[in-house]
């Protein structure tokens, strides 16, 4: 059953697809629809401000045309005046301004020159829309690079600890078949055969729950790489070059996409207070009309061809709150500007945590390794005794199995670290240079 187990188990991966954790982490950011959201979300935030900065300075040109029925040609009485100073009679014709049809047709032009500011507000605001953008899909990516790094290696994990189990497994299964055979020369009472068996049973039952948990493992990381098949390669790894403590609390401060986010949220709100600042400022806008067409009509012959010129506006009271708006952007960039500083802070107490941790278990690993050494010596001693009749099969298994946890135990530590150095390195440096780690590091045996 083990043997088949290991073949099967080596078969399937022979058949699967090798993939570092590095090319794993390219499939990640070419696949990953979460990160493509987010790219669109930034080419979209672009072509918004490239829409707005190629209107923002250009002039408003309009074409008209309109067309008119009246019921009645506009005319003009010229017996009215002499009518109302008392003179009668009709000594002079009415004459038609205008006919019943009337067509026009012009275009209108619009420039704004000053606003106060806002153009140039609004320009700010847009690209500080685009850094927003930028941050958001920085943090999206470090979201799935943390994914990655805990599906790939929990895979890995979860394999090399299916591994161990039926290595513990063909263990109690040569100690049973040992023991029958002693128990047939009357050399062990029965009660030593049924504990060997015991524990194969149990060592049994622990492979299965083993291999469970690898497949799980492994179908999780094949449903974020999108892979129908898939073999882990890189192996869990320990590093010892970490730097000091600062270190990574100032790069962590002066690289975190969240607090990118808040500069350009913080920029936006600069922005708005200028905008409304801008309220109490004069406007100026240039303006012009030109008449592409206009009928025989006196009142169309009478109006000029063209016409320009400029306005100024001066609003001297306003009935919109602008006073209060301003007041209030000034008190949400203040908001921003403290939980600029808030965000510092606990983003430094996160840092240190992680920093303590990793180096936590750097160290628990260095002392498992020489409980491992004791461990795998006490077996090869027990193995001897209990072959000379000098120990018991109870002493042997309980060896055995000490063994297995410290090898579980030791894989579980590597993976911890692993897990804590990814979060270090995003929060810190980069995805790049956990992979400049893990390829430099010290491999954890399989």
């Amino acid at each position: 059953m083990i043997r088949a187990a290991i073949i099967i188990l080596l078969a399937s991966l022979l058949e699967a697809k090798d993939l570092r954790v590095d090319q794993a982490w390219e499939l990640v950011q070419e696949r990953n629809d979460g990160l493509k959201a987010s790219q669109s979300s930034v080419k979209h935030s672009q072509t918004m401000k490239d829409g707005a900065s190629s209107m923002m300075y250009m002039p408003s040109i309009d074409l008209h045309g309109s067309f008119t029925h009246l019921n009645k040609p506009i005319d003009a009485d010229l017996n009215a005046p002499f009518n109302n100073a008392g003179i009668p009679g009709n000594l002079l014709p009415t004459i038609d301004l205008s006919k019943k049809d009337i067509f026009l047709a012009n275009i209108s032009i619009l420039w704004p020159i000053f606003a106060g500011g806002k153009t140039l507000y609004l320009s700010d605001m847009a690209e500080a829309q685009i850094d927003a953008e930028k941050a958001k899909e920085e943090l999206t990516r470090q979201k799935a690079f943390i994914q990655l790094v805990k599906y790939y290696y929990g895979a890995e994990m979860g394999r090399v600890y299916y591994e161990t189990r039926l290595e513990v497994e063909e263990v109690f299964k040569k100690h049973f078949e040992h023991a029958q055979k002693l128990q047939e020369e009357g050399q062990i009472a029965k009660v030593e055969l049924l504990n060997t068996q015991v524990q194969y049973d149990k060592a049994t039952t622990e492979t299965v729950k083993a291999h469970h948990k690898f497949t799980i493992a492994t179908s999780a990381l094949r449903m974020l790489l999108k892979e129908e098949d898939i073999n882990v390669t890189s192996s869990l790894f320990i590093n010892e070059n970490i730097k000091a403590k600062d270190y990574y609390v100032e790069r962590a401060v002066e690289n975190y996409p969240a607090l990118h986010l808040l500069d350009a949220k913080r920029k936006q709100t600069s922005s708005m207070v200028g905008m409304e600042r801008g309220n109490y400022m004069p406007t100026v806008v240039a303006f012009g009309n030109y008449n592409l067409y206009k009928d025989d009509s006196i009142i169309s012959q009478s109006t000029p061809k063209w016409f320009a010129g400029v306005a100024v506006n001066i609003n001297l009271l306003s009935a919109t709150g602008r006073s209060e708006k301003y007041e209030a952007a000034k008190i949400v960039d203040q908001q921003l500007v403290l939980l600029q500083q808030q965000a510092k802070q606990d983003l430094s107490i996160l840092v240190e945590k992680t920093y303590n941790e990793v180096i936590l278990y750097l160290d628990e690993f260095k002392a498992i390794d020489s409980s491992l050494a004791m461990a795998e010596e006490n077996v090869k001693l027990r193995r001897i005794a209990y072959n000379s009749g000098l120990s018991t099969s109870l002493e042997l298994n309980d060896a055995e199995l000490f063994l297995a946890a410290k090898k579980t135990e030791r894989l579980k530590v590597a993976y911890d670290y692993v897990q804590k150095l990814s979060y270090l390195m995003i929060l810190s440096e980069s995805s790049e240079r956990f992979m400049e780690m893990a390829a430099n590091g010290e491999e954890v045996e399989r």
